[in-house]
């Protein structure tokens, strides 16, 4: 073993001489080993750097490719969702062909069915009520009471009287029949709680028998809700003036009730002319036309309102008769107040659930 050399002399050895070991290559090679061994663990220590490298470049490039199969799980299922609400969204959408019958809405707390009279690839699809859903006046008397004036002349009578030739007293005492400005629009288009009307409005008092009233009624739309709202699609309709007008009128309706000509849709759709009352209209009405016209008849169709007027009359409108005579129209003032509607509505059947 080497000892290191402490200055000091030792007893029997001069003081300038150094201690050699016995085994002197050992102490020759002594120094080259050490260079050696510093040598070797600079090697290895580069080894275990390069290594350490390597490990790192594998560790990164596992963890490169987990990230990548991780994105790519992602947007595989992100695909796969896209790819299912596509389908399940072509799955659910409704599809209606001419003549089909679907609910939507509510009336009288019932759900309305109705008939599909036309229905476009566009999703824009026409419907109408199937049954006659209440009873009601098209338009009421604006004097406040049917067939007397504001002075309380009596227009009541087998013979012509003044509201037989004059057509502005007429439409007052009688009811106008002009779609345009009637109670009956008013009512149909609206979704408020208490509707406004111009003029008096449908009170009980202004009609033929005092009956079927319906100022203090809720809109017709009250019934659907906002989602269903939102499908109803704004409609252009041009009707035939009454003989208080010449040309055509242009009205913008959400509801609206069929015209003569539109009368063909029901037969191109496969859907019958006559309609029946639902139990909840036949509860509601407090006349008795429905016998009348229809159960002394054998017959449980009734009479329904179409949107046109009478040319030559200015209080007078179309009914659709029930088939317990030849004629299939009617003619029938207005302001009468046991006959039935029948509304029509279009929709955008594509967003339909």
């Amino acid at each position: 073993m080497i000892k290191k050399y402490d200055g000091k002399a030792k007893k029997g050895i001069c003081s300038n001489q150094r201690l050699v070991s016995k085994n002197a290559d050992n102490d020759v090679k002594r120094p080259e080993h050490i260079q050696n061994t510093e040598e070797n663990s600079d090697e290895e220590k580069e080894e275990q750097k390069q290594k350490l490298t390597q490990d790192s470049a594998h560790s990164r490039n596992r963890k490169d490719r987990r990230k990548r199969m991780l994105e790519f799980i992602e947007l595989a299922a992100v695909a796969g969702l896209c790819v299912f609400l596509f389908l399940h969204e072509r799955d659910t959408k409704v599809k209606l062909v001419e003549g089909d019958r679907v609910e939507f809405g509510t009336y009288l707390g019932e759900p309305i069915v109705w008939r599909v009279l036309q229905a476009q690839k566009s999703g824009e699809t026409l419907l109408i009520s199937e049954d006659i859903l209440t009873f009601k006046a098209f338009n009421a008397a604006d004097s406040g009471r049917y067939n007397m004036d504001d002075e309380g002349n009596d227009y009541w009578s087998l013979y012509e009287t003044e509201a037989d030739r004059d057509l502005e007293l007429q439409a007052y005492v009688r009811g106008n029949s002009c779609w345009a400005e009637s109670d009956i629009r008013t009512w149909l288009n609206s979704d408020e709680e208490f509707v406004i009307y111009d003029g008096i409005g449908p009170v009980t008092g202004s009609m033929s028998e005092m009956k079927n009233g319906y100022a203090d009624e809720p809109g017709f739309l009250t019934g659907f809700t906002k989602q269903e709202k939102a499908i109803i699609l704004p409609t252009q309709n041009l009707t035939n003036s009454n003989a208080l007008g010449r040309e055509p009128i242009e009205s913008t309706d959400l509801v609206w009730l069929l015209s003569k000509d539109e009368l063909e849709l029901l037969g191109k759709a496969n859907v019958s002319v006559y309609a029946k009352p639902t139990q909840k209209a036949l509860e509601q009405d407090e006349t008795s036309w429905y016998t009348i016209f229809s159960l002394d008849f054998g017959v449980d169709a009734y009479l329904w309102w179409l949107r046109e007027p009478v040319p030559d009359k200015s209080s007078k409108g179309y009914l659709v008769d029930n088939g317990s005579r030849s004629d299939l129209l009617r003619k029938m003032e207005v302001g009468v107040e046991g006959f039935g509607i029948r509304p029509v509505v279009k929709i955008n059947a594509k967003k339909l659930r």
